[in-house]
């Protein structure tokens, strides 16, 4: 599979085809790896989206998908902790976006992620009549959970997490979890708790690190992973864990649809609280006014981002990879690895992931496994397995 690393005019040719909209800066709990808070320049930024800066998104919402006639322009609602913005505010974009989908033909699936502390009935009912689907931060079981995800006054917040989880499983709510991996403990103590609260799909995420930093090794534990999402399976239960499928599918020559695996560029936009506009907001993990651009949606449209260097920049380092990844032969099956994960104070983008030897032998791992399992016919009728080689 190749990545059509286009001139630059093609390059500006194209729709920015999701936001991540941040409505809240501030968060009601202090969780110890949170990335948002590395950057103290989020500190400057109004802490909740105000009705003006709403009212210029979605104008500026409905030109893009009038503009590109888009099918759909997924929003994801994001802080913070967004709920923090209240349930009226979700329930007036919401009927906003509805109007736009109207106006347009452009579907606009709405998606919130919050840490679940403030769910209650009130939001309940708001997720399931405004059909804004739900992912909830939550780190398997609270001895796991609570080592990070605590109160400002030191208390763990798994209890509250977990309510919100069963709740919100108990409504017609589209409902997935997501977990930071803590390799200390075994994955099927994640998978069982997850199936206990019934939740059958989840992801459990890559600790966010820098090359500067020395985060503990993690293949064992992914290993570990992909035989109980193998075994959950092998039994029809359907088990969905988003970086075991997203990895597969890589695999097996296919675009994953999340940007931490495979060779695409990462075109995600992100509009903060006062209406300017960043690239993927993971990428503050680099530091301090890291991902500040100039843009904002009232002087410039949503796709004119394209043409803002810091923009620009973090997209042209998705795909431009240093040497080691690109003599590696999973190289479009892990294209690099999570960009915020390449970042060095020396060379900038320019590294393997700091991860780098355990996604290879997660990548080799399941390659083997798949080779037994899976096979394609080459011209001739030569039978050989899928993978990077």
């Amino acid at each position: 599979m190749s990545v059509d690393v286009s001139s630059s005019v093609g390059f500006r040719e194209q729709p920015i085809t999701q936001l991540l909209v941040k409505v809240a800066t501030r968060c009601n709990i202090d969780c110890s790896y949170c990335y948002w808070f590395r950057d103290a320049s989020v500190y400057d930024k109004p802490k909740l989206m105000s009705a003006d800066v709403l009212n210029q998104l979605l104008l500026r919402i409905e030109q893009h998908a009038a503009k590109w006639s888009l099918v759909d322009f997924p929003i994801t609602l994001h802080g913070g902790e967004p709920l923090l913005w209240g349930v009226e505010n979700f329930r007036r974009l919401a009927e906003a976006c509805d109007g736009i989908a109207s106006r347009t033909g452009c579907d606009i699936p709405l998606a919130v992620t919050t840490n679940g502390v403030l769910v209650d009935d009130e939001w309940l009912d708001c997720f399931e009549a405004c059909n804004i689907s739900v992912a909830i931060s939550l780190d398997g079981p609270a001895h796991i959970h609570d080592l990070h995800r605590r109160t400002f006054q030191g208390t763990g917040t798994h209890a509250a997490a977990e309510r919100a989880a069963r709740m919100l499983v108990s409504r017609n709510i589209g409902v997935s979890a997501l977990a930071v991996c803590n390799p200390a403990y075994p994955p099927e103590q994640y998978v069982e708790f997850f199936a206990a609260c019934g939740i059958s799909s989840y992801d459990i995420m890559i600790p966010d690190a820098t090359v500067d930093e020395a985060p503990p090794s993690i293949a064992a534990f992914y290993g570990g992973l992909f035989e109980q999402w193998l075994a959950a399976n092998s039994k029809a239960a359907n088990v969905d864990i988003r970086i075991v499928s997203d990895m597969i599918t890589a695999l097996l020559g296919n675009n994953s649809p999340t940007e931490g695996v495979g060779h695409k560029p990462i075109e995600l936009c992100t509009v903060m609280t006062d209406g300017t506009v960043e690239a993927h907001d993971v990428l503050r993990i680099a530091g301090d006014g890291f991902t500040r651009t100039g843009f904002n949606i009232f002087d410039h449209a949503i796709d004119e981002v394209r043409n803002e260097p810091r923009w620009k920049a973090a997209r042209e380092a998705s795909i431009n990879l240093c040497a080691k990844c690109r003599q590696c032969k999973f190289m479009n099956a892990c294209g690099g690895g999570y960009l915020p994960h390449r970042f060095s104070r020396k060379n900038g983008y320019d590294n393997p992931s700091v991860y780098c030897d355990d996604l290879y032998a997660m990548f080799e791992n399941m390659d083997a496994v798949l080779k037994g399992h899976l096979y394609v016919s080459k011209p001739g009728g030569e039978r050989v397995g899928v993978g990077g080689g």
